[in-house]
């Protein structure tokens, strides 16, 4: 099998507005985990656009360097589809942040991307759930970003993090060594299935749960008997809110004839006696390790 991994560098951390400069992708076979090809593009956007000190910084990309030598977004766009078709997709906390942003700066030029019907496999998820309950020798949690991942497998860091090529190297890396640790059926999560471009919604099997706000971790059928109201905020209010979860929320809402999938079957039989906003949680909730993704 291949998998293409990939990462970004960007102009700042909020997906929906900020720029790509700089996007990686690797592909690679499972099976020998040798590089079969790859590509590396300093993206200019076609706007006007700063690059603050503070994430210049960390990447070291500045805008003269991208005036002298990006491309365009657009200009490369073919070449990222036929990179990308047919692949599974692999990252280190892409789907809470590097596939958002590159849905949002595709969406921008009009330019459209699959993101259904493939598996986005999220090494960071993998690496929290690796790590759980695990602490360093002070007795604190440890910590799971990619350069302490790399070295915690490696018994070294890498080199030239927060350069998305050599990130993207690293990610492969901690991949294979988790396989190697736990075997593919591990790595096999419902939360990879799906991408949450404003980063509102999980999925697990046929359910959407909320993954940050006063209700995290409930389901939205839960949400219909707990707090109708914070729903209704959340399509018609949140200003991030993207048309990706409206249109998932409005059915239960009553806003369209058909509810989708996620309403069909029963919902999860566990309860949980901790409190949101004074009221007992009810069935469809789902852990911190269940989100740890976002």
């Amino acid at each position: 099998m291949q998998l293409v991994a990939f990462d970004t560098e960007t102009t700042g951390l909020d997906v929906q507005k900020e720029h790509i400069i700089q996007l990686s992708l690797v592909k690679f076979d499972t099976d020998t985990w040798q590089t079969v090809d790859q590509r590396d593009w300093y993206i200019l956007p076609e706007v006007p656009f700063t690059i603050p000190a503070e994430a210049e910084a960390v990447h070291h990309i500045s805008k003269q360097f991208l005036l002298e030598n990006g491309v365009s977004l657009r200009a490369i766009y073919d070449d990222l589809m036929a990179f990308t078709n047919g692949c599974d997709i692999l990252s280190y906390n892409g789907n809470g942040y590097d596939a958002p942003i590159l849905h949002y700066n595709l969406a921008r030029l009009g330019l459209p991307f699959d993101f259904d019907n493939r598996t986005w496999y999220d090494a960071l998820l993998l690496e929290r759930i690796h790590t759980a309950g695990m602490v360093d020798e002070n007795g604190e949690k440890v910590h799971n970003n990619l350069t302490a991942a790399y070295t915690r497998y490696y018994g070294h860091p890498f080199e030239g993090a927060h350069n998305s090529l050599d990130d993207v190297m690293a990610t492969i890396e901690v991949f294979k060594a988790q396989i190697a640790a736990h075997g593919w059926a591990w790595a096999q999560r419902d939360e990879f299935g799906f991408i949450c471009y404003d980063r509102w919604l999980t999925k697990k099997g046929d359910y959407y749960y909320l993954t940050q706000g006063a209700h995290k971790g409930e389901s939205i059928e839960s949400m219909m008997r707990i707090d109708r109201s914070y729903l209704e905020w959340i399509i018609n209010k949140c200003q991030w809110t993207d048309d990706q979860t409206r249109d998932i929320i409005r059915p239960y809402l009553g806003m369209k004839n058909e509810a989708p999938k996620a309403t069909v079957v029963a919902a999860p039989k566990e309860v949980t006696k901790t409190p949101s906003r004074g009221k007992k949680r009810s069935k469809g909730t789902i852990s911190e390790a269940d989100l740890s993704l976002f």
